[in-house]
């Protein structure tokens, strides 16, 4: 979709409301997989995705690009996950075994990877999906969270070390 194009969808949608079926269909998947992944179940990362796109209804922010939008709608995405994940109610659950739903981004083969990001501290997950899945560079990556870039470089080389530990320590992943 061009950038012009969600523009006008996210103008229309905030306007009149007409729109937002659209923009909704176009932008959902990002938020929803990343919900996903963070609060590992589908009925949490629902709620959440429904939260995020509220926000976005509501946002008087306007957006010139796909990008401006994308990294808005990430941004916000993490705050309300983390919001879910420290609420009093999330304090004693633990359902990332339960995950039924697999991104439709994700091979066989990536599977038992994520079993292994989902078990990283938080600091490491955000990057580690954004680069790799979301496809941005480490200095956008750096711009979104608010960090330092040099930062966000040591986060994803130790995240992929202690991936490469965890998946060592476990005898290897079979290759789809």
């Amino acid at each position: 979709m061009k950038n012009a194009d969600i523009a006008v969808l996210v103008k229309k949608a905030q306007e009149n409301k007409e729109g937002f079926g659209d923009l909704y269909k176009a932008m959902w998947g990002t938020a929803y997989y990343y919900c996903l992944r963070m609060l590992g179940n589908k009925q949490d990362a629902e709620d959440a995705t429904q939260t995020v796109f509220v926000k976005l209804m509501t946002t008087d922010v306007e957006f010139g690009a796909e990008e401006h939008l994308k990294a808005w709608l990430i941004t916000v995405t993490k705050n309300v996950c983390k919001n879910i994940l420290k609420s009093s109610w999330n304090a004693n659950r633990d359902d990332y075994e339960n995950v039924e739903e697999q991104p439709y981004f994700l091979e066989t083969s990536h599977k038992e990877i994520w079993s292994e990001i989902v078990s990283l501290e938080d600091k490491y997950k955000l990057p580690i999906y954004l680069y790799y899945y979301e496809g941005y560079k480490t200095e956008e990556i750096a711009k979104l969270l608010k960090t330092n870039h040099a930062t966000i470089r040591t986060r994803l080389r130790a995240a992929k070390e202690k991936l490469k530990h965890l998946i060592d320590d476990e005898g290897g992943i079979e290759n789809g």
